[in-house]
């Protein structure tokens, strides 16, 4: 039984790691947007291209398991739609890493795909009431949520690939416990596919281990997330598929918190769901002090103790599941331990947070009309000329940018310091082909430290796309003719 294992692991990994190491050395990635985006961990462009190696690995290992297929398998047009699903899910996400696509272009897309796959029989057909014998049969409600179930977890997976290693870890984290249950229940099929899917991973994470030379994108994000949600439903027996769906959910209960929140949190700002920020876990514990390889082993143990109380929900069918909530609630209530938390306190955050809304939907406004308007400007002074005029817009009383060896500056009133009261200021690094430094300040004595970040990084993202922009549009990196520049307005 070993060797099998073995074979199958070793023949995705040895595909992936091959196709991605081929396509690295002919700089195929080059090909994709090169925009630097200032939220992720890593400094410089990494080529969006360790999809490629995730659905290569799982094709091979496919075909190979369709040629041993045993031909009197009923199930086949659901084999069929696993592996036709994560074709189709790979080819949307790597439209969407070279020629980004609209959300809506995306969901809709997402939709469709899980729409056949329900059809093909991957589908939440019937649960059973927990602590019950009771099965009860979901009707036109199946739809609903086997379509819901296969976007969520697509998305999901998406979502967290914010650090290095972090998704495809978690995501091969999955596939074993996906891989363990099928072998128990000697699923000859899905066994063989979780195991090539194990294999990939691990191909493509020997490229994007701290430091990531290829991230997966969305085209391998979908992959995984896609497989992830069929490969559970195969593996459900009849009326145990609430249990088939917990034990994966309950393996992936850090991702989905954090996601949670983090939806939460940009609704409540008044920010686009889906915009990327530095409030993710991880980023908290690298703020903390953790460099890169520790925060994603931190990850990593807290994901493998969920996975291990998945495994225990399934194989229990649920019925720990009240054991383990309470053992969830317990480890919150150690990791509160100390904080001063009280309803006063949250509601005054909250508070705090809506009447800042209107400030942050105007500076998300304004940030991406100033992108539309660099297809306009012809020279680096113009750039700056509107870029401060945004900044202005916002509210900053004050920025002063390093570009290189250019220097820029504006203050909008006579005297501006750190020192005078109500003028908060933040640094923040530039990156991308030109390393710089922008300087903001800001003389509003109503505006608190949260906002002030918040306006700040509005600020650096709308930099970050506008000159990403400007070097698509001009063929050349953002450069300014002069050294030194500054305005003053009283």
């Amino acid at each position: 039984m070993l060797f099998p294992i073995l074979f199958f692991i070793l023949l995705g990994c040895c595909t992936s790691w091959t196709v991605i190491q081929l396509f690295v050395l002919a700089k195929v990635g080059r090909l994709e947007r090169g925009e630097v985006q200032h939220h992720h961990t890593h400094t410089g462009v990494i080529p969006r291209i360790g999809g490629l190696g995730i659905i290569s690995g799982f094709a091979v290992v496919y075909l190979l398991c369709f040629f041993l297929r045993d031909a009197s398998d009923n199930h086949s047009l659901m084999h069929y739609a696993v592996f036709g699903g994560a074709v189709a899910t790979f080819l949307l996400g790597l439209w969407d890493d070279f020629w980004p696509l609209g959300a809506r272009v995306k969901l809709l897309s997402q939709v469709i795909i899980a729409l056949v796959a329900h059809q093909c029989g991957l589908s939440i057909d019937t649960v059973r009431i927990p602590f019950t014998e009771v099965m009860l049969s979901l009707g036109p409600a199946s739809m609903l949520l086997t379509v819901f179930w296969f976007v969520a977890i697509m998305n999901l997976i998406n979502l967290i690939d914010g650090l290095d290693g972090l998704a495809g870890g978690i995501g091969c984290m999955l596939m074993l416990l996906l891989a363990y249950l099928a072998i128990s229940k000697g699923a000859m099929i899905p066994s063989i596919l979780a195991l090539g899917m194990i294999g990939a991973l691990l191909g493509f994470l020997f490229h994007n281990f701290p430091p990531a030379k290829v991230y997966m994108g969305d085209s391998g994000a979908y992959t995984i997330g896609y497989v992830i949600a069929a490969l559970s439903l195969l593996n459900a027996e009849k009326g145990a598929v609430l249990a088939a769906l917990l034990g994966p959910s309950l393996a992936l209960a850090l991702p989905i918190a954090d996601v949670s929140y983090a939806i939460l949190r940009r609704s409540l700002q008044g920010l686009p769901l889906f915009r990327a920020d530095r409030g993710h876990i991880h980023h908290h514990l690298m703020r903390g002090g953790l460099d890169h390889t520790k925060t994603v082993l931190v990850l990593y143990g807290l994901s493998l103790l969920a996975l291990f109380a998945g495994l225990l929900l399934f194989v229990q069918q649920g019925r720990h599941l009240p054991v383990l909530l309470g053992a969830l609630f317990c480890a919150v209530l150690i990791l509160l331990r100390g904080k001063r938390l009280s309803i006063a306190a949250a509601k005054d955050q909250l508070i705090e947070v809506i009447e800042s809304r209107p400030d942050t939907q105007k500076a998300i406004l304004l940030k991406n009309r100033f992108v539309q308007e660099v297809d306009a400007t012809s020279t680096g002074e113009d750039f700056w000329t509107q870029y401060q005029d945004m900044l202005k817009a916002i509210g900053f009383c004050r920025a002063a940018l390093t570009w290189g060896e250019a220097r820029r500056a504006f203050t909008e009133t006579a005297e501006v310091s750190p020192a005078a009261t109500g003028v908060r200021e933040l640094t923040l690094p530039l990156r991308g082909a030109t390393r710089g430094e922008l300087v903001l300040s800001i003389n509003r004595t109503n505006c608190s430290v949260r906002r002030f970040h918040l306006l700040a990084d509005i600020a650096l993202e709308a930099w970050s796309q506008g000159s990403a922009r400007w070097q698509v549009v001009h063929g050349e990196a953002l450069a300014f003719s002069g050294g030194e520049g500054s305005t003053q307005s009283g």
